[in-house]
């Protein structure tokens, strides 16, 4: 029996073995997704791993050990993670990835760091890093293309702003996500991973209908249902099995190419994704068994009226029945979401709603032949041509194998909806931008306390580098008036303010001492502020006779300080520790890079920003972001590849009627139409109630999430539809030009 379904499945010739290739490559496709879905924790777990080291904590009382102490820098668009270390003692750890602790003045790059070093001048990035040693080894690094410095330093300079650590850890642990991200990144997953399981079960019966007349015919020769379901199992066990080892295949194919999607800002290192062994080696065994499982479904016909099926009558109309998954699930999510709102991603309650949103998805599938049967009933009552009329006919006639095309698109619309929903709940949770309002071509850095007594000497040593026009020295200080600690002061020369600041037209006016309305008035008042040398936090009393500018001024609102202070004033004003250093430049991005590798080279641990870039408040939420994004092109991409196959293979079923409606006549455009309505028609309609039944589950789940401010759909979200209908047609239409060669009347005399 199994040599016999084998040379059954393939007695077609090449159309057959076509039929085969393209389930198994269908299968492959979905395999390859799930191994990838398998990956991803295992690859988030290797990479915290690897970055282990660099949460090294210090011991209090400890006196040896390696003085530690991490940081971030930027070279354009790219961030540098740096650590700085120091031996002390005789016993003193080594980070992974590098042979001994670099001396002051050297450093261990990573590999892609080294590559942009000797890509740019010295003086933009190299000066910030020394002499290099060598590479650091991708033991301790997150990924390939990972920026990343071990610099050595004077014991004595980090002893006030490190900590002295006795080993490096080697197993991290996972960044801490807030409840919100959990649920959002669960919610993802599950849109993402049940529309793949559904493709998979739904790819072994893209050849059903010619499975269908072999099989009755064997039926009605005599073969018991239970051989015609032996021989349907072999045959889909065969493509099933293929399309398993072609997902292997495609999974290490497209390895390389998945590693370089970036997140957290790195890429991959390839050998990390990999599956777990035994996940994989049961997601490779349940595969071949859903394609047989799906297979003797689809056997149901055969096995109730093989003469029926031989006759090519209609299989009846869908029924209503089949709405009852759909709504059993909405009217659950409907239950629960109320009942949890606020809540978080703990409990049963989670659990249903996890479990009511995956049925919600697998209930559009059983929904779809249904919907897609009253599309055709509403087609065919419109006035139009023999295409129109006999594309409703097939989607009346047939409507689950013409929903099968467009399933994957519909089902994708539906997980696209909600995904962008949540993508733009966690970008908002994220924060503003942050921005230095300074102006173009300016460099701003932010000394740590431990540099304080070094800051007027940095502003002198960075006037004379090539490209800069002007520096300006900023001391802080806070206004006092009596015991009574009030708003902060810029203690720095107005003019010069001018220069680098986003000022929105605001002037200096003729008054020292500009202010806003929350300085308060009258006299008494004084400046409290940071020593240089750090002593006592000097006080300086402003004259009551130093006249103030008024308000409206609006400089200082320019600049998040309550007054600038004009340095002639202020009694000792050397006493005050420079605290932040602005460089204006001539705005090529070497004069800044120049300024900023500067800096460092002499501040390394200052905060140093330009006037162009933005920094996110909260970015875990940016990653959360990220994830969702990565799930919703991942259910696109099998969406497309769903249609490309099942449409390809619903043509080349179809080919024998096609070929006698153009011997009698009908034109090659017409039979193009008719691929083309029945395409087009069913899935915009039930592509648009599934984005409008997406943007109610997502607005449902927000309220659970206690989310107050409810995004209504938007342009994004129609963008989405239009463009997930216009890809999807032009899909349909790249299957069309061999339609004409296909159905030539020629082909009768093989008939």
């Amino acid at each position: 029996m199994i040599r016999l379904g084998w040379r059954l499945a393939t007695a077609g010739g090449r159309g057959a073995i076509a039929g085969i290739s393209l389930t198994a490559l269908a299968v492959g496709l979905g395999t390859a997704i799930l191994l990838f879905a398998l990956s991803f924790w295992p690859a988030v777990d290797s990479r915290t791993d690897r970055a282990a080291w660099r949460d090294a904590a210090g011991i209090d009382g400890a006196t040896t050990g390696t003085w530690y102490r991490a940081g971030e820098d930027r070279y354009g668009a790219q961030t540098v993670w740096s650590a700085r270390v120091a031996a002390e003692g005789s016993s003193s750890p080594v980070p992974p990835g590098i042979p001994a602790l670099p001396g002051p003045g050297e450093s261990y790059v990573s590999p892609a760091l080294a590559a942009l070093i000797g890509s740019v001048p010295y003086d933009q990035l190299g000066v910030r890093y020394g002499t290099v040693l060598g590479t650091v080894g991708d033991e301790a690094l997150r990924a390939p293309d990972e920026l990343v410095a071990i610099v050595g330093m004077p014991a004595d300079r980090l002893r006030a702003d490190a900590q002295l650590v006795s080993r490096f850890p080697e197993h991290g642990t996972l960044p801490e996500v807030p409840p919100l991200g959990i649920m959002i990144v669960a919610f993802a997953a599950v849109g993402a991973l049940v529309p793949v399981a559904v493709f998979v079960a739904s790819a072994t019966r893209l050849s059903a209908a010619r499975r269908e007349q072999r099989l009755a015919a064997l039926r009605l020769v005599g073969a018991t249902p239970r051989q015609a379901a032996l021989l349907a199992s072999v045959e889909a066990f065969a493509a099933a099995g293929a399309g398993a080892i072609v997902g292997i295949g495609l999974f290490l194919l497209l390895r390389p190419l998945v590693a370089r999607i970036p997140l957290a800002g790195v890429t991959w290192f390839p050998e990390t994704i990999a599956p777990p062994l035994l996940q994989a080696a049961a997601l490779l065994a349940v595969v071949p068994i859903v394609g047989v499982a799906a297979a003797l479904v689809s056997l149901r016909r055969v096995t109730i009226s093989p003469l029926g099926v031989q006759r090519r009558v209609a299989s009846g109309r869908p029924r209503l029945v089949r709405l009852v998954p759909l709504i059993a699930s909405t009217g659950l999510f409907l239950l629960v979401v109320p009942l949890m709102r606020g809540s978080g991603p703990a409990g049963l309650g989670f659990v249903v709603v996890i479990v009511a949103f995956a049925g919600i998805i697998i209930g559009i599938a059983v929904a779809g032949p249904l919907l897609t049967a009253l599309v055709g009933e509403l087609l065919g009552r419109i006035p139009a041509g023999g295409a129109t009329l006999l594309a409703a006919r097939r989607l009346v006639d047939d409507p689950r194998s013409s929903f099968g095309s467009i399933a994957g698109v519909v089902m994708a619309t539906f997980v696209a909806t909600t995904f962008l929903t949540f993508a733009d709940i966690a970008r908002s949770e994220a924060g503003p931008a942050i921005h230095l309002g300074t102006r173009p071509g300016t460099v701003a850095a932010f000394l740590s306390p431990g540099a304080v007594e070094r800051g007027a000497a940095l502003g002198a040593s960075i006037v004379g580098v090539p490209g800069v026009t002007a520096v300006v020295d900023v001391r802080r200080a806070t206004i006092a008036q009596g015991d009574n600690a009030g708003p902060d002061a810029w203690i720095a020369d107005c003019s010069k303010l001018l220069l680098v600041l986003e000022t929105g037209g605001a002037g200096c006016g003729t008054a020292p001492v500009l202010t806003t309305a929350e300085v308060p008035s009258g006299t008494g008042w004084h400046l409290v502020g940071q020593t240089a040398d750090g002593a006592d936090a000097p006080v300086a009393t402003i004259a009551a006779s130093v006249p103030r500018g008024p308000a409206d001024t609006g400089l200082a609102e320019a600049t998040l300080s309550a007054a600038i202070v004009d340095p002639s004033v202020v009694p000792d004003v050397d006493a005050f520790a420079v605290t932040q250093v602005f460089v204006a430049t001539d705005g090529t991005p070497a004069a800044e890079e120049r300024v900023r590798s500067a800096i460092l080279a002499i501040e390394p641990f200052a905060a140093v920003g330009l006037a162009e870039e933005r920094f996110v408040a909260n970015p875990v939420y940016e990653e959360v972001a990220n994830i969702v994004v990565l799930g919703l092109l991942m259910t696109m991409l099998l969406a497309g590849s769903s249609l490309a196959v099942a449409v390809t293979t619903a043509v080349a079923e179809r080919r024998r009627q096609f070929v006698f409606l153009r011997s009698a006549g009908m034109p090659a455009s017409s039979l193009r139409a008719v691929v083309l309505l029945q395409a087009g028609v069913p899935l915009v309609a039930v592509a648009a109630f599934s984005a409008l039944l997406g943007t109610a589950v997502a607005e449902g789940i927000l309220v659970m999430l206690g989310v107050d401010d409810l995004p209504l759909p938007g342009i994004a979200t129609l963008a989405l539809l239009a463009a997930s209908v216009g890809v999807a047609m032009a899909v349909v239409a790249l299957t069309l030009p061999g339609l004409e060669r296909m159905t030539r009347p020629a082909s009768l005399r093989v008939e």
